[in-house]
C-alpha cells in the first residue's frame, strides 16, 4: 500500500500545481506572460484600461480602444475580466465573504477525487463480475465502461426533460460529467504506461529460438503489415461506400467540431521539468535504498529497516525508472516519438537499471523481472511488484473511456451508419481476417498465431482479448508487442498510404486509422481536425467490439479453429 500510494504521488504530481486559491478565483501562475488575441471586443470605456500584472497581461484590439484584461481560472473555465466587472466582483464578494480565504477544490484536488472514485468503482465491477463467475468471460472493466456510458446518457435524457433553459441543461447535464472528467483525463495521459509490464517481462518468453526462429518472426511481421492494409483499407472502403448509398459524397461530410478563438496555442511538452526532476531524485534515491537492503553496508537500525523492506524498495526504483523513461521518451519531439515511442524508451530504461542493478547485487536479469509483475495484485508489501500497480491502473483506464465515447455521442449520432459500418467491418474482419492470414502463412508457433488476433487492437484491451483466448502470460507480452509494431508502422506511414490510395473523406480516414493502427496511429492524426475524432471514436469502438465478439463462445470457438488449424 505505501508503494501504491508513492506512485500515485508521483503521477499526481503531473498536474499543474502551480495555482493558489483567493477568494472565489484560482489564479494560475505562468513562467512566460501568454498573450491571446481576441477578433472583436466591444469595451464599455471610450479610454484605455490596463490591469497590471506581470504574470498574466492579455491585450484585446478593437477599432476604438485598447483594453487589457486579467484571466482567471475557476478550476474547469478560463475567464476574462474587465477592470469594471473585476471590481464589481471584487466589491461583491468583499461585502459578502469575511477576509479569510475560500475553500475550494483546485484542479489537482479534483483529479485526486475523481481517480479515486474511478478505481473505487473498478474494484466493484471485479468483485461483481467475480461473484457472478463472469470474470473469466468478459472483462470487467469493459463492463463498467458500458455500464458508466448508459448512466451518463440515461442521466442526460432525465435532466434535459426538466431542463428551462439551454445554460441550465447543459449544467445538468454535466454534473456526474465534471466529476468523472478531471480523473478520466488524468487516467488517459498515463494510459500507454500502465501496460509496459507486458514489455518489461517479454524476455521470459525466452530467445530468439524460442520463438520460432527469424523465419517464424519475418512471417509474424507479414501479417501485422498485412493485415494492417486490409483493415485500412476495408474499413475505409466501407465508410465511403455507405456514404455513397446516402447521397453523400466525400466532401459532403460535416464534422461538428467544437468552435475555438484565433488563439496562437503555445507548443507545450505533456510532463513538466518538474516532474521529471522528481522522478529522477525518487529512482535515485530508492536506488541508493535498495542497493543498501540487497547488499548491506552499514550495520545500524535504519540499514536493518532497509533489508527488511528491501524488496517494495526495489519495486519503487523500478516503478520510478519505468515513468521516468515514459516522461522522458513523451517529451521527445514528435519525429523522434515515430520510430521510438515512448514505451520502448521506458521498457528499455527499465532494462539498462535492471542490468545494473543485477550486476551490483549478484542477482540475476531474471529474477530481477519476476520481482517486477509478480502477478499477485495487491499481495503486501512483499508481493506486490512495480508492474502489479501499473496493471491495476488498466481497469480504471478502460472504464474511463466511457467519457471518451459520451462526449462524442453527438458525432456518433449525425455519422451513426456509418460508424456502425466501419466498426462491424474492422471488428469482424479484423478477428477472421487476421485467423486465415496466420493459418495461410503457416505460423508454426501456436502463441504467435494467438496473439495477433488482437494486432489492431489498443494494448489495454488487447490484453484482455488474449486472455479471453487462453492465452499464458508470455502469449499476453507477444501480443502487446505485436500491438506497439502495428501502431508505429501505422502512425508513420498510414496518412500516406491513405492519400496514395485518394482517399480523403475525413470520417473513413479517421475511422480507418483508428481501426487499424489504435492508439499510436489516432496520435499520429491529431493535425487532422475533420479525421481525428472518428479516429478515436474508432479506436474505441473496434476494440470494444472485437472483445465483445471474443466473449461469445461460439465466435471464440470459430476463430480459434481458423487460426490453428482446428486443433483447439
Amino acid at each position: 500500500m505505501v508503494l501504491f500510494v508513492a506512485l500515485v504521488a508521483i503521477i499526481l504530481s503531473s498536474i499543474n500545481t502551480n495555482t493558489y486559491t483567493t477568494n472565489a478565483f484560482v489564479i494560475p501562475s505562468y513562467s512566460t506572460a501568454p498573450t491571446t488575441r481576441i477578433s472583436t471586443f466591444t469595451s464599455s470605456s471610450s479610454s484605455t484600461r490596463n490591469i497590471k500584472n506581470d504574470r498574466c497581461n492579455h491585450r484585446i484590439h478593437n477599432n476604438n480602444d485598447v483594453a487589457q484584461l486579467r484571466l482567471f481560472n475557476d478550476g474547469d473555465h478560463h475567464h476574462l475580466l474587465s477592470l469594471s466587472q473585476l471590481d464589481a466582483s471584487t466589491t461583491s464578494t468583499s461585502a459578502t465573504t469575511s477576509p479569510s480565504y475560500t475553500l475550494t477544490l483546485s484542479s489537482d484536488q479534483k483529479s485526486i477525487f475523481s481517480v479515486g472514485i474511478w478505481c473505487l468503482l473498478d474494484i466493484t465491477f471485479r468483485r461483481i463480475f467475480q461473484r457472478l463467475d463472469i470474470a473469466s468471460k468478459f472483462p470487467s472493466s469493459l463492463g463498467g465502461c458500458g455500464v458508466m456510458l448508459t448512466i451518463l446518457l440515461l442521466l442526460t435524457k432525465s435532466s434535459s426533460s426538466t431542463a428551462t433553459n439551454e445554460n441550465e441543461d447543459k449544467k445538468k447535464n454535466s454534473l456526474l460529467h465534471r466529476i468523472l472528467s478531471p480523473g478520466a483525463a488524468l487516467l488517459a495521459k498515463w494510459l500507454p504506461v500502465f501496460f509496459v509490464p507486458s514489455l518489461v517481462t517479454l524476455p521470459l518468453v525466452g530467445g530468439l529460438e524460442s520463438l520460432g526462429g527469424s523465419t517464424e518472426i519475418l512471417k509474424t511481421l507479414a501479417v501485422v503489415v498485412g493485415g494492417f492494409f486490409f483493415t485500412l483499407l476495408t474499413t475505409a472502403g466501407a465508410v465511403i461506400g455507405v456514404g455513397k448509398l446516402m447521397g453523400k459524397e466525400k466532401d459532403d461530410m460535416v464534422v461538428a467540431t467544437t468552435a475555438m478563438p484565433d488563439v496562437p496555442v503555445p507548443v507545450t511538452r505533456p510532463f513538466s521539468d518538474e516532474l521529471m526532476k522528481k522522478l529522477r531524485i525518487v529512482a535515485i534515491l530508492s536506488g541508493l535504498a535498495a542497493l543498501e537492503g540487497a547488499s548491506p553496508v552499514f550495520a545500524s537500525g535504519p540499514a536493518k529497516l532497509l533489508i527488511k523492506l528491501k524488496t517494495p524498495i526495489l519495486s519503487l526504483l523500478l516503478g520510478s525508472t519505468t515513468l521516468s523513461g515514459f516522461v522522458y521518451g513523451s517529451r521527445l519531439s514528435k519525429q523522434i516519438k515515430k520510430i521510438i515511442h515512448p514505451l520502448i524508451t521506458c521498457s528499455a530504461l527499465t532494462w539498462a537499471v535492471m542490468v545494473v542493478f543485477a550486476k551490483c547485487t549478484g542477482r540475476t536479469f531474471f529474477s530481477l523481472l519476476s520481482t517486477y509483475k509478480m502477478g499477485k495484485g495487491f499481495h503486501g508489501l512483499s508481493g506486490t511488484g512495480a508492474g502489479d500497480i501499473l496493471l491495476f491502473a488498466l481497469g480504471p483506464a478502460v472504464m474511463s473511456l466511457s467519457i471518451s465515447m459520451y462526449d462524442k455521442r453527438d458525432l456518433i449520432r449525425d455519422n451513426f451508419l456509418q460508424i456502425i459500418s466501419a466498426v462491424s467491418v474492422s471488428s469482424i474482419g479484423g478477428l477472421f481476417g487476421t485467423a486465415w492470414m496466420v493459418r495461410l502463412m503457416g505460423l508454426t508457433m501456436p502463441s504467435f498465431r494467438v496473439a495477433l488476433l488482437s494486432r489492431n487492437i489498443t494494448s489495454p484491451l488487447a490484453m484482455a482479448i488474449a486472455g479471453l483466448l487462453g492465452a499464458s502470460a508470455s502469449t499476453v507480452s507477444i501480443a502487446v508487442s505485436l500491438v506497439v509494431v502495428t501502431g508505429l508502422f501505422g502512425a508513420n506511414f498510414g496518412a500516406a498510404i491513405l492519400t496514395a490510395a485518394g482517399i480523403q473523406n475525413p470520417v473513413a480516414r479517421g475511422m480507418s486509422i483508428g481501426a487499424a493502427a489504435h492508439g499510436l496511429g489516432t496520435a499520429a492524426f491529431v493535425d487532422e481536425k475533420d479525421a481525428f475524432p472518428f479516429a478515436a471514436i474508432s479506436m474505441a469502438l473496434t476494440a470494444t467490439a472485437c472483445t465483445c465478439l471474443v466473449s461469445v463462445p461460439v465466435i471464440k470457438k470459430l476463430v480459434l479453429q481458423i487460426a490453428l488449424n482446428g486443433a483447439l
